[in-house]
């Protein structure tokens, strides 16, 4: 197996993602709020880049729920916000999530082309890292970065998975993240310019939540020719 990791959002287009499984993550909070919607009970998700088009599906299909923000705060008349808090602890008889953010569901459209995307975060690293093996491709991941920029929190999620994948060949960027994980210790991804964001906004309770490690058993994949998203079964 062969790996890289795309260091930075401006990069999504400079890398061939055919016949490689693609690994979206955006642990500070769509990836990880994705995870634990589902978890909790809701069908699938439906991720797109705009508010405009989040409005536009919720028109013809009323019965979905709107989730998603702008600058880490909870977009005006939408049923959620980014937070994973919102549905931990829930228990969802169904329903269909739409969700636009400023990073995640960007990074899910740049992976468009791999053979299957997979959402990854701190939550799910271990059961993605299985689920990766066993489907057996050249990985890449995409980190989603924060506003076109290098992300610390993601590159060592990405770091983490790597080292429990141990591909065989690595890439430049791929070296990169395991050098970023095996460097910082976890709890020091709290004073990313992210995590500094969200403690700066109140949100020290989502912090520890997306910081929890490998505690849960669910993988998220995307469908490109749909366009929704669930766990894998």
């Amino acid at each position: 197996m062969r790996a890289e990791v795309i260091l930075s959002p401006g990069e999504f287009g400079l890398h061939d993602l055919a016949g490689k499984t693609a690994v979206v993550i955006d642990v500070f909070r769509f990836t990880t709020t994705v995870l634990t919607a589902l978890e909790a009970g809701m069908d699938r998700f439906f991720p797109v880049t705009d508010v405009e088009e989040a409005w536009a599906v919720k028109k013809n299909q009323p019965g979905c729920f709107l989730g998603g923000e702008r600058w880490a705060l909870k977009i005006p008349g939408f049923d959620f916000g980014n937070s994973p808090l919102e549905h931990y602890g829930k228990s969802y008889s169904g329903g269909e999530l739409v969700c636009t953010t400023t990073n995640g569901t960007r990074a899910i459209h740049a992976a468009q082309g791999s053979a299957e995307v997979v959402l990854a975060c701190l939550r799910s690293a271990e059961a993605v890292a299985e689920y990766v093996l066993a489907k057996g491709r050249d990985v890449i991941m995409l980190p989603a970065g924060l506003h076109g920029s290098f992300s610390l929190e993601d590159t060592w999620c990405a770091g983490l998975i790597l080292s429990l994948l141990r591909p065989s060949e690595l890439g430049d960027g791929a070296r990169s993240a395991l050098l970023v994980h095996k460097g910082i210790p976890r709890e020091d991804l709290k004073e990313s310019v992210h995590g500094q964001r969200l403690q700066s906004l109140g949100l020290q309770a989502d912090l520890d939540f997306c910081l929890e490690l490998s505690c849960s058993s669910g993988v998220v994949v995307w469908d490109q020719e749909s366009g929704w998203g669930a766990l894998a079964r």
